[in-house]
């Protein structure tokens, strides 16, 4: 199950991003928004934009993965994409000083793959009309 192994992998993500975002809460006693820090406001601000694009991304790459009609050559690709751009968001938001070359590109891995399962599923769903 491809799905699963992306789900996986970025669930680790996630569960780091999570600990670093307690870690800076704690470190400048914020219990909600980021307070007065600058250093908070990177680690939670990459933790709502994973949760908020990854739950649909991985919807949207599971449906095509069983949809039968695109092959999982094609969702590799995409699932290393969505990692990937992950990764360099969240590398991006945490440093001292943003890096928004790093930050753009992986808004790119995540969008382009948003956009094309988008895609996909349409044509899936397209495809078995037939």
């Amino acid at each position: 199950m491809l799905t699963g192994f992306y789900a996986g992998l970025l669930a680790c993500l996630y569960m780091k991003m999570s600990l670093d975002t307690i870690a800076a809460r704690r470190k400048h006693q914020v219990s909600l928004g980021t307070g007065q820090g600058e250093e908070i406001v990177g680690v939670v601000s990459a933790h709502l934009n994973f949760a908020s694009y990854v739950p649909l991304l991985l919807i949207l790459l599971y449906l095509v993965e069983i949809s039968n009609q695109v092959p999982a050559w094609v969702c590799h690709p995409i699932g290393i994409a969505i990692f990937a751009g992950r990764v360099l968001h969240y590398r991006a938001l945490i440093q001292d000083k943003m890096n928004f070359k790093w930050r753009v590109v992986g808004m790119h891995l995540t969008l382009w793959p948003l956009l094309t399962l988008g895609i996909l599923c349409v044509y899936s769903f397209l495809m078995s009309l037939f």
